[in-house]
């Protein structure tokens, strides 16, 4: 099942989506460790700079741009300080999905941590757009929350589309002269870091489902 339509789709509380976002503030704080790894053992000059550009410089070195501070933002809008956002705890299947994108990206070949990486940001830059306009617009009517709350579904932008596949196509790039990877490879670590987004998406959807039925 999609994790985030579940819980989004008919009833979208304040606690729920509270879920929602520090859980989403783990991911994002792990996602820059995880573009480090990959940075830290790649040798190639050019996939180097657009990462720490493209998808670190981003989150650390323009707080306006900052996919967290935007979540935090909302998690306040939801009545969360941002110390519950900081230090929320990971729900065991955040915790699992965690750990395999830390062995995707830590200890295997770059171009496949580049490629599991990579596909996560494809992934969201299919779901924004109509998709994010249609998340903000709900927790809006449902909430009560301003445009300026949801910042964070409705800040996608042409930059997004760069960010998104760059990375993925460099990695490409480098693949026939790589040594000690192959397409096989690629396919099976997109498909592990794919199955690791359903496991985080579904045990926020879990949570939703036990609290919508207490």
């Amino acid at each position: 099942r999609d994790g985030r339509s579940d819980w989004s789709s008919d009833v979208c509380s304040s606690d729920l989506a509270g879920v929602y976002v520090q859980q989403h503030g783990v991911f994002t704080r792990h996602s820059r460790q995880c573009w480090a790894h990959v940075v830290g053992n790649c040798p190639e000059v050019e996939p180097r700079r657009f990462i720490v550009k493209e998808n670190l410089f981003e989150e650390e070195g323009i707080e306006e741009e900052s996919h967290y501070l935007k979540l935090v933002k909302l998690g306040e809008a939801l009545g969360l300080t941002s110390e519950q956002v900081h230090q929320a705890q990971a729900l065991p299947s955040t915790r699992a999905a965690l750990l395999i994108w830390e062995t995707l990206t830590k200890d295997r070949h770059w171009i496949l941590g580049c490629v599991a990486k990579g596909a996560l940001e494809q992934v969201n830059q299919v779901e924004c757009g109509e998709m994010s306009l249609a998340e903000g617009n709900r927790w809006m009517n449902q909430l009560g929350l301003t445009e300026n709350d949801v910042e964070f579904w409705l800040m996608h932008d042409e930059l997004d589309k760069e960010h998104g596949s760059g990375a993925f196509d460099l990695a490409l790039h480098f693949l026939p002269s790589a040594r000690g990877v192959d397409a096989n490879d690629v396919l099976e670590a997109v498909e592990d870091s794919m199955f690791a987004w359903k496991i985080f998406l579904e045990g926020i959807a879990d949570v939703a489902d036990r609290k919508t039925h207490v």
